[in-house]
């Protein structure tokens, strides 16, 4: 542990058995591999992590710590982790338990991140998504906008804060699974974990107000996997869609709250909000219109949390029909 520059955190929650072997393969098939150190925390997973661990005899178990907590989800899980970094880690690299990382990756991240960088972070392809990249489906992020990075592979400096990249662009192209950051400058700073979700978001943003400077990749060095999500099972009007819905609005109405803003973030921000308080209202005219429960604990925590809710609640009725009648008369 003492020879460790960089130290991998996986947060582990999985039912389907496997898939932290792929995640942990793909780290030991790393050029750098011999410098890592995997700190493995098993949030009371179905799966468990030792369990998955015991398996395998292909990877050096030596390089792995396994830590198991209570369920407190994955933003709780990597701050265990970052808790329990090797003293002399130079990086930290996180990887989802179900996610797995391209040939290369470490090499290319630590390549960039030595010309002068904080944070690094890259493109990665999704089983949802599979005729597009991140990066090509979102188109957040153009070369021309960018400086490039001399010595490493296809890398810009980041032209705006991450604050700016995550705000205007309603979250960004920063995929947790492919970000590296210079641990060693920034030990202290952990996930914001009262947010179920969102919280990788504001850690990039509390990395950027901390003076990081971060490089980005258009090399594909993730791989994500289909394993425990949580919004799968959240599609349109089914039983989690409206938790899901709220947890974003918690997000970026707090966002506001943590960061100072320019006017045109501030619009950005406002544009999101505005889009969510939409979804919410459509998602509960879905449930009344097929005689679906609400959740009346859930909508009064929204309402409390927006009351705006109330005043559109009336007005996105009338704009569906509105934009129907367009479409028809076009």
């Amino acid at each position: 542990m003492s020879s460790a520059q960089i130290a991998v955190v996986i947060p582990h929650f999985q039912r389907k058995p496997g898939l932290l072997g792929v995640a942990l393969r793909s780290i030991f098939s790393q050029s750098l591999a011999s410098q890592v150190h995997v700190v493995v925390v098993d949030d009371e997973s179905p799966v468990s992590a030792q369990s998955e661990v015991d398996q395998l005899s292909d990877i050096p178990k030596h390089q792995i710590t396994i830590i198991r907590q209570k369920n407190g989800g994955a933003g709780s899980a990597r701050n265990k982790a970052l808790d329990n970094v090797p003293a002399g880690v130079q990086f930290v690299a996180f990887l989802d338990s179900d996610d797995s990382w391209r040939p290369g990756h470490l090499e290319n991240a630590v390549a960039a991140l030595n010309q002068g960088f904080d944070g690094y972070f890259a493109d990665w392809w999704s089983y949802n998504f599979p005729e597009q990249t991140n990066f090509e489906r979102i188109q957040a992020l153009k070369a021309q906008d960018h400086v490039a990075v001399p010595g490493a592979k296809r890398s810009y400096a980041l032209g705006v804060t991450p604050i700016e990249h995550i705000i205007k662009d309603g979250g960004g192209v920063i995929q947790t699974s492919t970000v590296v950051y210079r641990f060693h400058k920034y030990p202290q700073l952990r996930f914001r974990e009262q947010f179920y979700n969102g919280q990788d978001f504001f850690f990039w943003m509390d990395l950027g107000e901390l003076g990081a400077k971060f490089v980005f990749s258009f090399e594909v060095d993730c791989d994500n996997g289909e394993g425990i999500n949580i919004y799968q099972g959240a599609g349109w009007g089914t039983e989690r869609s409206l938790q899901r819905l709220r947890n974003e609005l918690f997000v970026w109405t707090s966002a506001r709250k943590f960061y100072a803003m320019s006017p045109a973030l501030l619009d950005a921000n406002k544009r999101t909000i505005r889009n969510l308080q939409q979804g919410v209202v459509r998602d509960l005219l879905h449930r009344l219109r097929h005689r679906r429960p609400i959740s009346g604990k859930l909508l009064g925590d929204i309402i409390q949390m927006d009351p705006m809710i109330l005043v559109l609640m009336p007005w996105v009725p009338i704009k569906v029909v509105v934009n129907k009648l367009l479409r028809r008369r076009s």
